[in-house]
């Protein structure tokens, strides 16, 4: 039987050599839930899989979740031969609606500027004990998918604005087959479907001075992955 490891949404498996390195608020858990379906797993069956917290720091981030794809070769979870055979991709976001979904996500109990300017995640919020990873929700994409000198570390990069067109490329890629994409998300609630239906679009969060500083925030992400600021 091939072996399947799941390390965080970081999927590692044999039978697929694939390697998803999963960046926080940009689909990674409906992409998880995809290959799970595929292996015959149930979402309840994912701590079996490594699908849990981390309590050990010197192991990665709180959530395996969110380790980058260099983490995964200086903590040694992959050999560099294995991860150079690997298929590894990626999924990113617009950084000013990926700011927006993931102070939604959170439910703070004040404004979305005091999220940015008075709020705003540091490495010290991380906690393991509580599992917590609130910076590495945070963190620059560029941060988990490239290596130190910057250099891209996927094969793919796909796009959450695009993620059924891109995510079809990807199946096409791992499976040989098209593979429905299922919709997963930790906050289904009445709460969140509520506002799923009266949301605005992410342009209507910010004000100039806000724009300004995530522009400044994830100046490589938008230089990498060029995005910009778009109003509805």
């Amino acid at each position: 039987m091939s072996a399947h490891f799941y390390l965080g949404t970081i999927m590692i498996s044999n039978e697929h050599k694939t390697l998803f390195v999963h960046i926080p608020k940009a689909a990674g858990q409906s992409i998880e839930l995809a290959f799970l379906n595929d292996l015959g797993l149930s979402w309840q069956q994912r701590d079996a899989l490594l699908l849990k917290h981390n309590t050990q720091p010197q192991l990665g981030p709180p959530r395996l979740a969110h380790l980058s794809a260099q983490e995964y070769l200086q903590l040694d979870y992959l050999c560099t031969q294995r991860f150079s055979s690997f298929f590894k991709f990626a999924f990113v976001r617009n950084p000013w609606a990926r700011l927006v979904s993931e102070y939604e996500y959170r439910r703070y109990p004040f404004s979305f500027n005091d999220f940015l300017f008075k709020h705003f995640p540091t490495p010290s919020d991380d906690n393991y004990r509580s599992g917590d990873d609130l910076y590495r929700h945070v963190l620059p994409q560029a941060d988990l998918i490239c290596d130190q000198r910057g250099r891209i570390m996927v094969d793919f990069i796909g796009r959450f604005e695009r993620l059924h067109e891109d995510f079809s490329l990807v199946a096409e890629q791992v499976f040989a087959k098209p593979v429905p994409l299922p919709y997963k998300n930790k906050t289904q609630t009445a709460w969140s479907r509520m506002w799923r239906k009266k949301r605005h679009h992410y342009s209507a969060y910010y004000c100039d001075a806000g724009r300004k500083y995530v522009a400044t925030l994830y100046e490589r992400d938008i230089d990498l992955f060029k995005y910009s600021f778009k109003k509805k």
